[in-house]
């Protein structure tokens, strides 16, 4: 039985992974980690251990020790940050199936600075050298609404959808006050209110595995966020639209010449629904995409390699070394994921049938 690890297991997007593993009819040994005691209860692991931050120093130092402990045959680090000194630790890398620790360490700054010089539609964005910045730059964006958003992080980090320079002066100075963030972590971005899209995909050695695509609709408790965004949806979508598809692919052979793993794509509609790139998460899984492997393995019926996780695994592991290509929009089209705190987990098909899936 091969034995996996899995950090950052007790998060949303942990918990979806070991369920992806779960959902099929091979058996693991997992072992979960995660710096929070009481969610490292919440995956179906073998083994829990409670481990610190990935910015302690201890933290790599614990994670070799599991791996030789247990005899771990592969590492799965969920969360973006682990990911990152996970794969800037040589031995530890390869243990795993990610990107190029510098390819993992790209903000969304400059991502958006490689996509515009290849002529790929990103949101206008501003940096500030100073909050004195801050008006100058909302009128060379046209004025507000204007994004207050963080270089770096996930789940709306540090953003708010700001009117005028004051209000952003304001939300920026806070968290400043509160030693959150300094002044460059910050930068301004325009207001895209059309569609919300999220792209995941699949590479091996630069090919272009899988891919799916999903268009958000809501997300939970919005109207006591301030900025209305709380990471991962309660509604989505599968849709299927080729443009998003040759676009993304663009992008993602933009930021990485030989992708390899996996590559999770935010974009925004303008005015007019054109497709605009906000942020390439590379090395990553959005929080659902596991949770679509669960699906398309329990409901779906699929062939188990449309089960990204449990097909990434099974690469990772050494066991597939020459991938299937599957192709883009692999999910089935209109289905709805509905999903919230205490509610269940739901899809709803393209006929109108319901199924509780959790």
């Amino acid at each position: 039985m091969k034995k996996i690890l899995v950090t950052g297991s007790g998060g949303i997007g942990g918990v979806n992974f070991v369920r992806a593993l779960r959902a099929t009819d091979e058996e693991f040994f997992l072992v979960g980690t995660d710096f929070n005691k009481y969610y490292l209860e919440f995956p179906d692991v073998n083994l829990r251990v409670n481990t610190p931050r990935h910015s302690d120093s201890t933290f790599l130092p614990q994670i070799k020790k599991i791996i030789n402990e247990y005899q771990i045959d592969f590492v799965h680090p969920q969360p973006s940050s682990e990911a990152l000194v996970i794969s800037q630790d040589n031995e530890l890398k390869s243990k795993t199936f990610l990107p190029s620790s510098t390819i993992i360490a790209n903000d969304k700054l400059t991502t958006q600075k490689i996509l515009s010089q290849k002529n790929i539609d990103v949101a206008y964005t501003k940096t500030l050298d100073s909050l004195n910045d801050l008006e100058k730059n909302f009128e060379e964006l046209g004025g507000g609404p204007l994004w207050v958003r963080s270089k770096k992080g996930a789940g709306g980090n540090l953003s708010l959808l700001c009117e005028t320079s004051t209000e952003a002066n304001h939300w920026i100075n806070l968290w400043i006050l509160r030693k959150k963030a300094q002044l460059d972590d910050f930068m301004i971005q325009e207001y895209l209110p059309g569609q919300n899209i999220a792209w995941d995909s699949f590479w091996f050695n630069g090919k272009l595995i899988a891919s799916y695509t999903r268009e958000r609709l809501e997300y939970p408790f919005k109207h006591i966020s301030p900025s209305g965004i709380t990471g991962t949806p309660t509604v989505s979508k599968i849709i299927v639209d080729e443009k998003i598809n040759k676009l993304c692919e663009m992008a993602v052979t933009s930021v990485d010449s030989n992708p390899h793993g996996n590559y999770s794509i935010d974009l925004k509609g303008d005015t007019e629904n054109n497709m605009h790139i906000t942020e390439i998460d590379s090395g990553k899984f959005h929080t659902t995409t596991p949770l679509w492997g669960y699906i398309s393995s329990k409901f779906f019926n699929q062939d188990p390699k449309y089960n990204l996780p449990y097909l990434y695994t099974k690469i990772g592991l050494g066991e597939i070394s020459d991938p299937e290509i599957l192709g883009n929009d692999i999910y089935p089209k209109e289905t709805i994921l509905v999903r919230h705190i205490d509610c269940g987990d739901w899809i709803i098909k393209d006929d109108g049938t319901k199924v509780q899936v959790l």
